[in-house]
């Protein structure tokens, strides 16, 4: 499934990169652990500082790097496979003696691996310093590590199964956000449009939004907001089972293109031609959506809807046009 040589290759291709960001998010939470425990004990030196008590905490589910992980997922989502194939190396990748699934498997299992690593010593070292300085509260330590373990590793499959079906580095980070927000685009702008039609009071369309589409959106997966316990029903017990299913399938969707596409269009947005148009359709019907809804928003009128509809569909086709089939 993974092979050494193969695997070598592709780490040494960004050996210094991987290093880098390995070494800044290792560190990056035990370091604000110790600023953080450093400024409280000078703050108890000075008079005038005031503290809410003689011990010291620290939050770890507002911690930075914490909440920001999965861009490191997104990142290497994007140099494995769009940065490649701006280069034009995966070409040369592709020539190798080894077949698509395994030079897949190989990419993805370095980067998961690579992000595992990240979590597993950082969580270790700040641990240590935990121990070691014995503050009175470290809330979200244990969940806030698990959170954004399993938060990179699903960002991870989704930008990397968007990079199997595009050309170029922009056109898997479009693809990527626009995937992370889709349920909004699928379901949330018809029901919008839905509340519009029949004049409802919206009770039922804000708990549409908040037990139905939030849950499948991976958007609502990058901060921890979605995982704490005073939030609705659907994240309780088993907080993380829906980013891990999602992860699931975003890895067997981006194994399937990636074996099944026949050859490669370095630079297009996406690498199936077949699917440029339908795209493009949804794109234009997602703009006249939006747009409509923002123009009945703004004056609440008939006419700010069908202009801003007529404003939508003439921005989605520009825009798609632009961006699907002008090779970057």
């Amino acid at each position: 499934m993974v092979k050494r040589q193969l695997l070598y290759k592709e780490w040494k291709q960004s050996e210094l990169t991987f290093i880098l960001v390995m070494l800044v998010a290792v560190f990056a939470t035990p370091f604000a652990f110790l600023m953080e425990y450093s400024s409280f004990q000078t703050c108890l030196k000075d008079a005038e500082c005031i503290v809410d008590s003689p011990r010291f905490s620290y939050f770890f589910n507002t911690d930075v790097f914490l909440s920001l992980s999965w861009l490191m997922g997104v990142f290497f989502a994007v140099i494995q496979l769009g940065f490649e194939r701006n280069k034009g190396h995966m070409d040369f990748t592709l020539s190798l003696p080894f077949n698509r699934s395994t030079i897949y498997h190989t990419k993805f299992f370095l980067g998961a691996g690579i992000i595992a690593i990240v979590h597993a010593v950082s969580y270790v070292l700040t641990y240590l310093l935990i121990l070691g300085l014995n503050p009175l509260e470290t809330s979200g330590f244990h969940s806030g590590y698990v959170i954004s373990f399993v938060t990179s590793l699903m960002f991870y499959s989704l930008f990397f199964a968007a990079g199997t079906l595009t050309g170029s580095s922009i056109s898997q980070a479009i693809v990527g956000f626009s995937t992370a927000i889709l349920p909004f685009l699928v379901i949330g702008l018809p029901l919008v449009h839905l509340d519009f039609i029949l004049k409802t009071s919206g009770d039922w369309l804000g708990k549409s939004f908040v037990h139905l589409i939030s849950p499948m959106s991976p958007i609502i997966y990058i901060t921890t907001e979605p995982f704490q316990s005073d939030y609705p029903h659907w994240f309780s017990g088993e907080k993380i089972i829906i980013p891990i299913v999602m992860m699931v399938l975003f890895y067997l969707i981006g194994l399937i293109s990636f074996i099944k596409h026949p050859i490669e269009r370095n630079g297009r947005f996406f690498l199936y031609q077949k699917i440029d148009r339908p795209i493009q359709i949804m794109v234009i019907v997602f703009g006249v959506l939006g747009f409509g809804w923002v123009g009945f928003s703004s004056d609440n009128s008939i006419f700010g809807y069908i202009a801003g509809m007529l404003i939508g569909g003439a921005v989605g086709a520009l825009t798609s046009y632009f961006l699907i089939y002008r090779k970057r």
